[in-house]
């Protein structure tokens, strides 16, 4: 008998759970088997969401459940495709979203085998539907539902770059929309979505940087909030100060560069953010390279560092000047252990020549010319992926 057609009455969400195992536990030996059950399991949580999915706790449970059944284990790209193609394509529902986000953060290699079942002629038809139920506002009222939006859209976005006509989803009225959220959710408990709204516009910034066009609505929209959108940019700088995730810290230090190398955004931020901003930075270049991610992140902050010192309020107002130079020179003297990257050389020297006042001092000579190798054109930021 369809599952839909018995009437379930649990005493509590045990044996709710209890339930969903027993989908799990039917047998099957072919992948129209799999995909049955694997509907039959969805329906049944999208039945009950309402009555045992309270929150991101229970949501995880039941998806986790799937993800780590046997069924899963032995069919996984059968169970992700099935997803994909008969139910977060098709449904007006959130289960199979957050499906797919939690078993594509689990394992990476699931998240990118849902991006390529997701395009088709190019288009990636899952973040269009996506976007097109964020616009519509659907989930607006369930912050743990959005986030899954946002969450499952970040990590599309993530793995490639976007065709123009999928890049042009993304309007003026959304940036705004999403600018608006970051506002309206300041407080503490309301941080963890606040952040994967942040995650979304960052990633949407690094499309624009990849896609070699000079349009990049991010920046035109930030232009157009300087001063209504505080909570967004003390964030951006909160987050680059927490953060262990170098993909998270590459993001952020794309839009600072993009926003500090833009006119109209030059004063942006307030000053005491921008001191902020100095003291993570010296930290970083004091505490980095000695890896290839390091190196590669050490050189972004570097080139995030030469407009927020050339362009930015600090330009008037200088901040710990002899301790970035101090910095600067160890960076290119990092002693008898240790050489200084040829990229990092060239990005001091040229700090220290377009910005420091003793440009002329013995210490710069000591730089030594740019070769031919380290003229690496600027916009190699937007193209780095750690």
């Amino acid at each position: 008998m369809d599952d839909d057609a018995i009437e379930y009455y649990f005493d509590d969400i045990e044996s709710f759970y209890s339930e969903l195992d027993e989908i799990l536990h039917r047998p099957y030996s072919t992948e129209q088997d799999v995909q049955r059950i694997i509907t039959q399991y969805i329906r049944f949580i999208v039945r009950y969401s309402k009555d045992f999915l309270k929150g991101s706790t229970e949501i995880d449970q039941v998806a986790y459940k799937l993800i780590d059944s046997q069924i899963c284990l032995d069919y996984s790209t059968v169970v992700l495709s099935h997803i994909v193609h008969s139910h977060a394509l098709v449904d007006q529902d959130y289960i199979p979203y957050a499906i797919l986000l939690i078993a594509g953060r689990d394992e990476p290699r699931w998240m990118k085998y849902i991006l390529m079942e997701s395009i088709q002629a190019k288009r990636n038809r899952l973040f269009c539907k996506l976007i097109q139920e964020i616009k519509l506002g659907i989930w607006d009222t369930n912050l743990d539902i959005s986030s899954i939006l946002f969450g499952l859209c970040f990590e599309l976005c993530k793995l490639n770059t976007m065709e123009k006509e999928d890049l042009d989803l993304v309007d003026s009225p959304l940036i705004h929309h999403l600018l608006d959220l970051v506002q309206e959710t300041r407080g503490d408990a309301q941080e963890s979505f606040n952040y994967d709204v942040i995650h979304l516009i960052m990633v949407f910034n690094e499309q624009y940087m990849m896609s070699g066009s000079n349009e990049n609505l991010i920046l035109d929209v930030l232009s157009q909030r300087i001063g209504t959108s505080d909570i967004f940019s003390a964030n951006l700088i909160f987050m680059l100060n927490r953060s262990n995730d170098i993909c998270i810290q590459m993001l952020i230090l794309k839009l600072l560069y993009a926003i500090f190398t833009r006119q109209t955004l030059y004063e942006y931020f307030y000053t005491n953010d921008l001191y902020v901003l100095v003291d993570i930075i010296l930290r970083e270049l004091c505490g980095l390279g000695d890896t290839k991610e390091g190196q590669t992140l050490l050189d972004a902050y570097l080139r995030v560092l030469e407009p927020l010192l050339e362009n930015t309020q600090l330009n008037r107002r200088p901040y710990k000047k002899e301790e970035i130079y101090r910095v600067l020179q160890q960076l290119i003297h990092p002693g008898m252990q240790r050489k200084a990257h040829s990229t990092t050389k060239r990005l001091v020297k040229r700090i220290i020549e377009d910005w420091y006042d003793c440009c002329s001092s013995p210490a710069t000579s000591s730089l030594g010319p740019s070769t031919p190798a380290d003229d690496i054109p600027e916009d190699v930021l937007a193209k780095q992926v750690v």
